[in-house]
C-alpha cells in the first residue's frame, strides 16, 4: 500500500512541514475514529471507559479501554507510516501528541491567546468530556480544531468551563468492571 514516490516526496520537504503534515493527517484520522467511537453504540461501550472520568486532571487521558487504544493507535500509525515522513518528524509528532494529550486533559487554566482558535486546548477538550447537553458529542479533534469546525462538531463557550463531567450512565468503578463493561450483554 505504501507509495515509494509519495514517501520520497514527503521526506524531501523541510522537517517542520513534515511535522505539520503528520499533525494534520493524524488529526483527521483521530477525528473520524473518535467520532465513530461516539456514534456507533457498540464502539461507544469501549470509549465510555475514557469518558467515565468525573474529575478532569492530567491523568484522565490515560484512562482508556485496551481495545480502543489498540484500534486508535493502530489506525493513526498506519496512516503515518503510509505517509512516510522521516523518523525525526515522527519522533517530534509522537512527543507533541503525548504532551498535548496530557495538557488537554489537565486543569491548566491559562490564556492560550490566538492558539485556542487553532489548537485543541484544555478548555476546548474539557467541553468534549462534559456531560452537559449542548456539549455531548462535540469536539472530537485531538490536535487542531480544524476538523470540528469543518464538520460542524465545534462547541466552545469561552466564558466558562463545564460544570459536570463523565458519562450520562454510570460505569463500574473497578478496573475489571470497566475492562469487561463493553462485553456485557445489553
Amino acid at each position: 500500500m505504501a507509495s515509494d514516490s509519495l514517501q520520497a516526496a514527503i521526506q524531501s520537504t523541510p522537517l517542520w512541514l513534515q511535522v505539520a503534515l503528520l499533525i494534520l493527517v493524524a488529526d483527521f484520522v483521530l477525528y473520524w475514529e473518535h467520532r465513530v467511537f461516539h456514534e456507533v453504540r457498540r464502539l461507544w461501550l469501549f470509549h465510555a471507559v475514557h469518558h467515565s472520568v468525573e474529575t478532569m486532571d492530567w491523568l484522565a487521558g490515560s484512562r482508556a479501554h485496551v481495545v480502543q487504544i489498540f484500534i486508535e493507535r493502530g489506525l493513526v500509525m498506519l496512516a503515518l507510516y503510509l505517509l512516510g515522513a522521516s523518523k525525526e518528524a515522527l519522533d517530534i509528532y509522537v512527543t507533541f501528541a503525548a504532551l498535548q494529550a496530557i495538557i488537554i486533559h489537565s486543569n491548566l487554566n491559562v490564556p492560550w491567546g490566538p492558539l485556542k482558535y487553532l489548537l485543541v486546548t484544555p478548555q476546548f477538550h474539557h467541553w468534549h468530556h462534559s456531560s452537559e447537553k449542548p456539549a455531548i458529542d462535540t469536539n472530537y479533534s485531538a490536535h487542531t480544531v480544524l476538523f470540528d469546525r469543518l464538520f460542524g462538531t465545534y462547541h466552545f463557550p469561552k466564558a466558562h468551563w463545564p460544570a459536570e463531567y463523565g458519562t450520562t450512565q454510570k460505569l463500574p468503578g473497578s478496573y475489571l468492571g470497566q475492562l469487561f463493561y463493553p462485553f456485557r450483554r445489553r
